[in-house]
């Protein structure tokens, strides 16, 4: 369950402050202004998936960025950390609360779950390498990535109630993206052999990124199909779309970024990625 006041119908005192931290940083979000009966049934279950798929996906990232924030309280990280992954934390509740309410406007409601074994957490590294796995996988890549992401579906969104929801996530996905990069380039200093450590990681990550973002075969393939399919649109896009935000992203923002921090590594293994997608066209 996500809010015991969805249970019991009573106003509990941590129900009022979740929904206070739920609210959407800049902007209101008209959901009794939404009306399902507009759309037709296999519209609804369209956007109740994705929606659904990414409940869970930021119920995962809840999880690990609370994680990840305990962790640098015992690796004595400074005070203004703390308050930063605050903020995170608080905005991957946001998140995570505005796609199970897009799943209930839609008629769909869904109760996310997270997997224990996505997260990692438990990988038999130091805390301080862990740490930085981390930092550079959800954040220079992943929330990089999503940011992308997230502003294409905004244009792509042509549903009131899908645009002021995607609006609202995109606000925080790019604050994480730029904080990311801050955060990498200052554990990147230092110790040789976790350096070596996290570059050896990243043809692993990259391929674990273009699984996610549907990047099946070459950036020629993703550049060269539509991006969003005609109709009702939630804030969705085809597989290339996705696909297209990943490459775009990986080349203007990703491996220059990781080159600059330290680990000129991303340029072969993005490459040798690409390669081996482009085997398949």
């Amino acid at each position: 369950m996500y809010s015991l006041k969805r249970v019991s119908g009573e106003s509990l005192s941590l129900t009022e402050e979740h929904e206070a931290i739920a609210r959407p940083r800049k902007g209101e979000i008209h959901w009794g202004a939404f009306d399902a009966s507009a759309y037709s049934p296999a519209e609804l279950d369209d956007a109740a998936a994705l929606w659904a798929t990414r409940a869970i996906q930021e119920m995962h990232s809840l999880a690990l960025f609370t994680h990840l924030a305990s962790q640098l309280h015992l690796l004595g990280a400074p005070l203004d950390w703390s308050g930063a992954f605050a903020r995170m934390i608080a905005d991957e509740v946001r998140h995570t609360d505005l796609c199970i309410r897009m799943c209930d406007a839609l008629g769909r409601p869904t109760e996310p779950s997270i997997d224990p074994a996505r997260l990692h957490l438990l990988e038999e590294r130091s805390p301080r390498l862990h740490v930085r796995h981390v930092v550079l996988s959800a954040f220079c890549i992943g929330e990089t990535i999503s940011g992308r992401m997230f502003k294409r579906a905004l244009k792509a969104a042509n549903v009131p109630l899908a645009r002021e929801v995607v609006s609202a996530i995109v606000i925080d996905e790019t604050f994480h993206g730029e904080l990311g990069w801050e955060l990498g380039a200052l554990l990147m200093r230092g110790e040789g052999d976790e350096r070596a450590a996290l570059a050896g990681d990243l043809p692993k990550l990259f391929g674990h990124y273009a699984r996610l973002c549907c990047a099946k075969r070459g950036p020629s393939w993703a550049r060269g199909e539509a991006e969003v399919r005609d109709g009702a649109n939630f804030g969705t896009m085809t597989d290339a779309g996705y696909a297209r935000a990943f490459f775009d992203g990986m080349e203007d923002d990703v491996v220059p970024g990781l080159v600059a921090i330290g680990l000129p590594e991303a340029e072969p293994a993005y490459s040798k990625l690409v390669a081996e997608l482009n085997a398949r066209c």
